[in-house]
């Protein structure tokens, strides 16, 4: 339990803090503002029963003549009035507190979420290799919310409410200790009971919530991803029942711990008041004096109209944050245990990396996360700057990861890769990246207009619209923006580009690439899917800036690659041949039944 305060605490402490300790305060008023307003009662009560008690009792009669009062019944309409105005005020400061309350914890869910989306992006590319981006997008939309509505608005609602009942309980004490003990002992002891049996229902359920949760966002992202698939081999039903399935589950886990946090309150209600009538009768026949009864009975009635649905809500909030117990464990060890710590990591200069003789792999050997082996093994090669080189083996030579690898995505276990000498290291990585432009094999195009897809993730005031324009140029897709899309660069793409053709996109994914005059281009299988003609179109693009630029190719077809200046062969990780197409062509025998496949 003290271990999950301190996790609360420090979700709760993240950002700026006055605004908590402000709240503190807050509450703390709250609860002494409504502990007076339940007493205010207690004074008005007496008057009404027992006139004479402004003379018997010293501070009535104090206030009686210190007012200037000459008459009882103004002096019962002033107590009256009052007391009226110490509730109104006690349940105005009180809407107050818990509008403060609500905006400070889900000002939470934003600082939260939005941090956490920080770490997950700052995170090396090796880390989202072993992560399914649904469950990702669960944490971070569902899960925080639900850490939110369920943990911490629970956690500084509880404060507030056993603050509230202590003092409730502080004052019956002193009224009566008997009656107060009694109070506590069988309606605090009952809903410790109910929780003591539940408590692991609750837990479970939680559990059971967050796993159908990320099943729910995998059957979304699956199907909407997978639309034309589906579309065309009719398989929506699966995909429904695969969204049906968590869905109805998740409802049973709430509807479960709903039943638990408010079944208990009628039970206690009906408890609670009708100990107030046993009260009651056991006052008339012990005093068998309705003078002294009555504020008694007055003040036990309007304590337990507070305290009732105070201790109904701190079992409440015990139960919501028991229940998102695994859902706070799983957002703090995320937050907590990424490989930065919750800061924005710093990795290096932005600008450029000096690039104008050689990239050197030097004895490079790379393993993925839980891999039997490695994929790179002493690797070791060149890339002079200005040249075409392509690289060409089976599937799984190990072509993509040695351009994730040059890309600065994955970093090697041993070996290293220098730069004009200078060897590649966390603190100059985004210099290096800053010079690179990568055109993968699928395209990402976002839903928005051809600029903002050619100048991606720049801010709208930020865009070069000369540079745009200048890409577009060398990728061979200005004409086509500007001679057949009606609002030419502003024309929306659509969700993955879906109104583009293949060869279109490809296009915009040069350019993409050619944005920020990059001094080395990396295309990985990028033409792969494509037809002949519109592949060898492509191609004369990225011909007309041989020798200007540095140019690497990921290449099935080996039509791609040959006009490049050296091609290496790749075979279980390492590099078994080299040389021009020609070159290759004559003395390798694998690389000529490649080029007739």
């Amino acid at each position: 339990m003290l271990e999950r305060f301190k996790k609360i605490w420090t979700l709760l402490t993240i950002g700026e803090n006055k605004g908590l300790y402000g709240l503190i305060v807050m509450i703390i008023l709250m609860s002494l503002l409504d502990i007076v307003g339940i007493a205010s009662i207690f004074p008005f009560l007496s008057v009404i029963s027992n006139p004479e008690v402004i003379q018997t009792n010293s501070k009535l009669k104090w206030l009686y003549d210190n007012m200037g009062f000459t008459d009882d019944s103004h002096f019962f309409m002033a107590l009256g009035m009052a007391s009226f105005v110490i509730l109104l005020a006690s349940n105005s400061f009180r809407a107050m507190t818990m509008i403060a309350l609500l905006r400070f914890t889900w000002l939470k869910h934003h600082i939260i979420s939005t941090r956490l989306l920080s770490q997950y992006l700052y995170e090396p590319y090796v880390f989202f290799l072993n992560r399914n981006s649904s469950e990702l997008t669960a944490y971070l939309i569902s899960e925080v919310a639900r850490v939110v509505s369920s943990t911490l608005i629970p956690f500084m609602q509880l404060m507030a409410r056993v603050l509230l009942a202590l003092l409730t309980l502080g004052l019956l004490m002193i009224v009566d200790p008997v009656v107060a003990t009694m109070v506590l002992l069988l309606i605090g002891g009952g809903y410790a009971v109910i929780y003591m049996f539940c408590r692991k229902r609750l837990s479970r359920s939680g559990e059971e919530l967050m796993e159908h949760s990320k099943k729910m966002y995998k059957s979304l992202n699956e199907a909407f991803g997978g639309i034309k698939d589906i579309k065309i081999l009719g398989t929506e039903e699966k995909f429904i029942e695969g969204y049906s399935d968590p869905t109805k589950k998740i409802i049973r886990c709430y509807s479960s711990q709903f039943l638990i946090s408010q079944f208990p309150r009628y039970a206690f209600e009906v408890l609670g008041f009708g100990g107030i009538l046993l009260i009651t009768i056991c006052l008339i026949r012990v005093k068998n004096d309705y003078q002294q009864i009555i504020p008694l009975i007055g003040l036990y009635a309007f304590a337990a109209y507070r305290l009732l649905p105070a201790l109904h809500q701190i079992f409440s909030d015990i139960t919501s944050m028991r229940f998102g117990r695994a859902t706070l464990d799983k957002i703090y060890h995320n937050y907590f245990n990424c490989s930065h710590g919750g800061e924005k990591k710093q990795l290096g200069p932005t600008q450029a990396l000096p690039f104008l003789g050689k990239i050197e792999f030097q004895n490079v050997t790379f393993q993925y996360p839980k891999a039997q082996k490695s994929v790179l093994k002493n690797l070791s090669l060149i890339v002079k700057a200005n040249t075409t080189v392509g690289f060409v083996g089976d599937t799984g030579a190990g072509k993509t990861t040695i351009i994730d690898v040059l890309l600065g995505l994955l970093r090697p276990q041993q070996g290293t890769i220098t730069v004009d000498g200078t060897v590649l290291t966390t603190e100059n990585l985004r210099g290096w990246q800053a010079n690179i432009g990568y055109v993968p094999q699928n395209i990402y195009l976002c839903d928005d207009t051809i600029t903002r897809n050619i100048a991606f993730g720049i801010r709208d005031d930020e865009i070069d619209h000369k540079a745009v324009e200048r890409a577009a140029r060398l990728a061979n897709i200005h004409d086509f923006v500007t001679q057949e899309l009606s609002h030419k660069y502003e024309t929306e793409v659509g969700e993955r580009g879906i109104r583009l053709s293949g060869g279109q996109k490809q296009r915009i994914g040069i350019a993409r690439a050619l944005y920020h005059d990059p001094l080395l281009l990396v295309f990985d299988e990028a033409t792969s899917a494509l037809d002949g003609i519109t592949e060898d179109a492509i191609l004369d693009s990225v011909h007309n800036l041989t020798h200007k630029k540095t140019i690497v190719f990921i290449a099935h077809r080996l039509s791609t690659v040959k006009e490049c200046d050296v091609i290496y062969m790749l075979e279980q990780g390492k590099i078994f041949d080299q040389g021009t197409y020609e070159e290759l062509l004559a003395g390798n025998q694998q690389f000529r039944k490649m080029a007739k496949a």
